[in-house]
Parts: C-alpha cells; sequence; structure tokens
C-alpha cells in the first residue's frame, strides 16, 4: 500500500491504522430515578425478525430508487474505474481495491489497466471551492439526468458529489430498439413500455443498466482516510445508486457510507455493505426492488449471526 505520509506533509492524504470496531450492542442498561435510584433497565436484543425489518428499512433508504417502480440499477458490462486527483501510486491502490471488491461481491470487472473507464473517482482540489459551488442544476456532468436525479446529486450534504447515469433495457437487458411510428422525443420508458412481452407481479418487465458512475470527493475531507476506506467507500457509491446517510440520522447498522461523518467509521466494507452489493447482483435484473431489499436484510442478519455465534 502506498505511503503518502509525505505527500500529506504538502497537500492532504494520509493513512491511519486500523481501529478496531466495536460489537454491536445488544443489551442496553441505563439508569432512572422513577422507581428508585440506580434502577437498572435491561431490554432485550432484537429478534431475528425485528432485525430484518431494521435492516431493510435501512436498505430501502440508502438506495436511490428510480421512479415508476423501475427496477434498480446495475452495472452489466464489466466495471472499470480511474481514479484521479491524488497521487499516482494510491490512485492504483484504489482501483485495485475497487476490482478485488468488484470481484468478491460477483460484479464483473475488467481487469485490464488501459480498459475504458465507466467508474470515475475525483478528488476535488480546495481551488474548486466547497462541494455547494462544483454543480448546479444545468452542469454539462449532470445533463444526461433526469430532474429528480439532478436534485438528488445537488441537494447532497457533505463533502461527496455521486450520481449513476443509467439506460433502461429490455426484460433480457438487451438495448431497446425503437418501435416504427414512436416519434423520436418519446421517452425510452415509453417506448419500451409499448413492446412489453410479458406482464408479471413478480418481476419488471425491463431492466435498469448503470452506464456510468461518477463521485467527486473534496480532497481535504480525505486526509486521514486509508486506502482502503476510500476504495470501499467509492465501491458503495458507484456499484449502486446509493446515497449518503444525512447527518445526525441514525443507521442500524455499520456502513463504509458513514466514512465522511463518523469519527469511528468502518475501515472497510462492513457485513451490511457486502450483503447489499453481493444480493443486488446476484438476483435477477429485472427483480422487484422489494425482493432485492429483504434478500438484502436477509443476508445482512446471516452475516451477523455468523461473526457473534456466542449471541445466538
Amino acid at each position: 500500500m502506498p505511503n503518502l505520509s509525505l505527500f500529506l506533509a504538502s497537500t492532504f492524504l494520509a493513512s491511519q491504522p486500523a481501529v478496531d470496531q466495536p460489537a454491536p450492542q445488544q443489551v442496553r442498561s441505563q439508569e432512572t430515578t422513577e422507581e428508585g435510584p440506580d434502577t437498572i433497565i435491561v431490554e432485550a436484543p432484537p429478534t431475528k425478525l425485528e432485525r430484518r425489518r431494521e435492516l431493510r428499512k435501512m436498505a430501502t433508504k440508502m438506495i436511490r430508487r428510480p421512479r415508476r417502480q423501475l427496477p434498480l440499477g446495475t452495472f452489466f458490462m464489466p466495471i472499470c474505474p480511474e481514479v484521479s486527483g491524488v497521487p499516482a501510486d494510491f490512485a492504483r491502490a484504489m482501483e485495485d481495491r475497487m476490482r478485488r471488491n468488484a470481484k468478491d461481491l460477483g460484479v464483473r470487472v475488467r481487469s485490464s489497466p488501459d480498459c475504458r473507464p465507466n467508474i470515475t473517482v475525483l478528488f476535488v482540489p480546495p481551488e474548486a471551492g466547497p462541494p455547494e459551488k462544483w454543480l448546479d442544476y444545468n452542469s454539462d456532468m449532470l445533463r444526461h439526468l433526469l430532474s429528480f436525479q439532478r436534485m438528488w446529486v445537488i441537494d447532497e450534504k457533505g463533502p461527496v458529489r455521486a450520481w449513476n447515469v443509467t439506460a433502461l433495457r429490455d426484460s433480457d437487458g438487451a438495448p431497446q430498439k425503437r418501435r416504427a411510428g414512436v416519434p423520436t422525443n418519446t421517452s425510452t420508458e415509453v417506448n419500451i413500455a409499448n413492446q412489453v412481452r410479458f406482464v408479471s407481479r413478480l418481476a419488471h418487465n425491463v431492466t435498469m443498466e448503470i452506464l456510468g458512475s461518477f463521485i467527486l470527493i473534496e480532497l481535504g475531507a480525505a486526509n486521514g482516510k486509508s486506502v482502503n476506506q476510500l476504495a470501499d467507500y467509492a465501491t458503495m457509491r458507484t456499484f449502486a445508486d446509493t446515497s449518503s446517510v444525512p447527518p445526525g440520522d441514525a443507521v442500524a447498522a455499520q456502513t463504509i457510507i458513514t466514512l465522511f461523518q463518523d469519527e469511528d467509521a468502518p475501515e472497510e466494507l462492513t457485513e451490511f455493505d457486502r450483503a447489499l452489493i453481493s444480493k443486488l447482483y446476484s438476483a435477477p435484473r429485472n427483480s422487484l426492488a422489494r425482493r432485492v431489499y429483504s434478500n438484502v436484510a436477509g443476508r445482512a442478519v446471516n452475516l451477523e449471526e455468523a461473526s457473534n455465534p456466542q449471541e445466538n
């Protein structure tokens, strides 16, 4: 792993030593004076069903859901990350880490270092100003997004801005062929709907392909973060169309997405993070979103139980 200590003295980054994360608290106790001094109230940990519901709710909040009940987006073509704005050795280490994450989580990946990038990670220098100044509704970088998707990006808080460019495909994932007689200004969504081959309550008749992912990170905010942390954060924000956690919001499970707002953020992808990406990519591409959310929650609970067998 590249050593950035000298570089950080003049610009921005430094790796920090790994810190053991505390195990999730299962039993809570508190003092109260309602029944006398030093009364202890012990609350039982949530049942497996309750825990699944908590994690499912977390997944629904973290994954940006397309409108009109469309499927969740995933990459179909192999991913090829490109990192810029930091020293070359640090950038290559991040890219290699993202490729390893992809292989571990079931995401197709191009191993060639000279592949055409479809994931862009850019560290923005201080002279660009605060994140609020980077983009606006009419920015060229956002021109491929729908209006509500642009607002997702513009309204994000903190030192990061991230988005995916997506395209609807047919139920087999093939590019859409425009139907004869359909005006050229007709939306892709309507055009595909006119060519539906089947109707089902168990699956969508279209799929959503991520064509490219972009993430801008304030250079100064990366100070003190390790290669693994930054690469894993970028993994979670680009392999899926996820949002950051609003400042002050509690999360039901640890996640690397809290990297820029939690002083005790994880050192790498967590059990929940791995469950989210792996289940999103192992599900059929036209799966209903609610099915994916349930699969993520179930997998995350199983991983928690496996890592804490003494509590089962």
